[in-house]
């Protein structure tokens, strides 16, 4: 039984999302059962989101590791995302790494929260789009309320713009919104 194009290609669509939320959660793990890096990295945010306007029919699935940041950045923790973008026709991975500011809102349990992230995206075009190269920043900020004994859950509705902030003449930027899930164990 011979294929047509667009099953070959959901096919491969769907082998390379496998691929890379396999690879996310295997990182995950590891780190997670690292004894060297429990005490600084805890993969503990997890992230789908929904880009709006020329990229619309766009997700971004993530992993984020959170890490002890620098006293001089005044910073709640850094966040080392890992992740891919993905429509039905491509996937490009990305990972990231800047600082996040947590503003309370009124209680401990509602905040908001700021970042700023060097982003590096496997690719220089996507959806058929040029980029501007592969070397993007990623800003975002996103409302949310912790909840559990220890305040170790949390969920957050996260708007974020990644562009390549005028660095190339191309830059179509990326706008996304979307959910971020916390779940840390080692609080």
């Amino acid at each position: 039984m011979k294929r047509s194009s667009a099953q070959m290609q959901t096919t491969g669509y769907g082998k390379a999302l496998h691929t890379v939320v396999f690879v996310i959660a295997m990182i995950s793990f590891s780190l997670n059962s690292s004894n060297a890096w429990a005490a600084t990295v805890a993969p503990t945010d997890y992230r789908v989101v929904a880009a709006s306007g020329k990229y619309e029919d766009t997700t971004q699935f993530a992993v984020a590791f959170r890490m002890r940041p620098p006293r001089r950045l005044r910073a709640r923790h850094l966040e080392l995302a890992i992740g891919a973008i993905s429509t039905s026709q491509e996937t490009r991975p990305f990972v990231s790494l800047g600082p996040v500011w947590r503003l309370p809102i009124d209680s401990r349990s509602l905040f908001v929260e700021l970042g700023f992230s060097p982003t590096l995206i496997a690719g220089s075009s996507f959806n058929g789009r040029d980029l501007g190269g592969n070397f993007h920043f990623t800003s975002s900020a996103s409302v949310g309320a912790t909840f559990g004994v220890r305040e170790n859950i949390s969920i957050a509705l996260r708007v974020q713009h990644t562009s390549n902030g005028g660095l190339n003449r191309t830059n179509p930027g990326l706008d996304t919104i979307g959910l971020n899930f916390v779940f840390n164990l080692s609080n």
